[in-house]
């Protein structure tokens, strides 16, 4: 043989050693795997429980109140307010005027005091209508 010839099947002989050891080695973790996935899954039974509680809604009409009123609670059929010796009519109208009488006064003092505040606010105060027709600078 020649050397070219030795060359060559050393060649080939290291190129089917490295070939061969290029191989992986079995793995034990794969064959667990596929040993674990052949079996029967699991299965987990929930046993159906029963409530402990219950839940009562009632709809109520927006005008329940209204319409359905029990009877202890409506006041008696001809039942008014005892007299007390004043026609109640009569002292309404009493109140409400003066209330009114009362709130009239306030607006007017209120103008004329912001009139008043205007008017001493101005340098010629004499020649302007309001401020020399007003009450409220005398």
């Amino acid at each position: 043989m020649t050397a070219r010839a030795i060359a060559f099947a050393s060649a080939l002989i290291l190129a089917a050693a490295s070939a061969s050891a290029q191989e992986p080695a079995p793995d034990r973790s794969l064959e667990r795997m596929r040993a674990v996935l052949a079996k029967k899954p699991l299965r987990l039974d929930v046993p159906e429980t029963q409530p402990t509680f219950r839940i009562e809604i009632k709809a109520i009409h927006p005008m329940h109140e209204i319409f359905e009123k029990p009877l202890w609670q409506l006041d008696p059929v001809g039942w008014q307010p005892k007299s007390i010796g004043i026609n109640m009519g009569f002292l309404f109208d009493y109140l409400s005027s003066a209330k009114h009488a009362h709130d009239q006064r306030v607006a007017r003092e209120g103008v004329q005091r912001a009139i008043a505040e205007y008017c001493a606010a101005q340098p010629d105060a004499n020649t302007i209508q309001i401020c020399s027709t007003s009450r409220a600078i005398r």
